[in-house]
C-alpha cells in the first residue's frame, strides 16, 4: 500500500516535470525551474524571503507606533480617567468626548490569524491590535479633553467592532466619556 502511494507520487512528479519542460519559454524564465524540486526550492525561498521581510517591516512599524503611543500618553497623564459616573462637588461643566481609531493588520499577520482560527485558541495578534487601538482611542479622547480645557473624564465606555476583509482586517474602536472641569483631579 505504501509502495503504491510512493509510485503514485512519483508518477505525479514525472508528469509535472514533463508539463514544466513543455511550458512556454517565458514561464520557464519567470519561475526558472527545470524540475519540480527546483521550482519548489527557488520559489519557496523567494516567498519565504518576501514573507520574512514583510514581517520584519511590520514589526518595526508596530513598535514605532507603540513608542509614539507611550510618548503621547506621558504628555496627557495629567487628565484623569474613571469608568464610574460619580461627579465631585467641584465639577463645573460636563461635555461628551469621543476618540476613535481604526487599525488594520498586514497581510502577513492576517495569514497567521487565519491559521490560528482554523486551529483554535487565543489569537494573540488580535489582542495586541485591540490593545493598541484602545490606547490610541484613549489618547484621542484625552487630546480632545486637553483642547477643551477639561482635566477629568468620567464614565468611560468603549465600542469595538472587527472589520473583516479579504486581504486586510482591522479593528475599529470608539472610546467615549463625559468630560468635566474639576478643581480636584482625583
Amino acid at each position: 500500500m505504501i509502495s503504491a502511494l510512493f509510485d503514485r507520487i512519483n508518477e505525479y512528479f514525472i508528469s509535472y516535470q514533463q508539463r514544466i519542460s513543455d511550458a512556454p519559454e517565458w514561464f520557464q524564465k519567470i519561475f526558472g525551474a527545470d524540475s519540480l524540486w527546483d521550482l519548489i526550492l527557488k520559489n519557496g525561498l523567494q516567498a519565504f524571503g518576501i514573507a520574512l521581510a514583510g514581517w520584519l517591516l511590520t514589526t518595526y512599524f508596530e513598535r514605532r507606533h507603540i513608542a509614539l503611543l507611550t510618548e503621547q500618553e506621558s504628555k496627557l497623564q495629567h487628565i484623569s480617567l474613571s469608568t464610574t459616573d460619580i461627579i465631585d462637588a467641584q465639577a463645573t461643566e460636563g461635555v461628551l468626548l469621543t476618540g476613535s481609531i481604526v487599525l488594520a493588520h498586514d497581510i502577513f499577520r492576517k495569514l497567521i490569524i487565519t491559521i490560528r482560527r482554523i486551529i483554535g485558541g487565543n489569537v494573540i495578534l488580535y489582542e495586541r491590535l485591540t490593545m493598541r487601538s484602545r490606547r490610541a482611542a484613549i489618547i484621542q479622547l484625552k487630546e480632545e479633553a486637553r483642547i477643551r480645557g477639561i482635566n477629568r473624564i468620567i464614565n468611560i465606555r468603549f465600542g469595538t467592532v472587527e472589520i473583516p476583509g479579504r486581504f486586510l482586517s482591522g479593528v475599529a474602536l470608539v472610546a467615549y466619556g463625559t468630560g468635566v472641569k474639576s478643581s480636584s483631579p482625583q
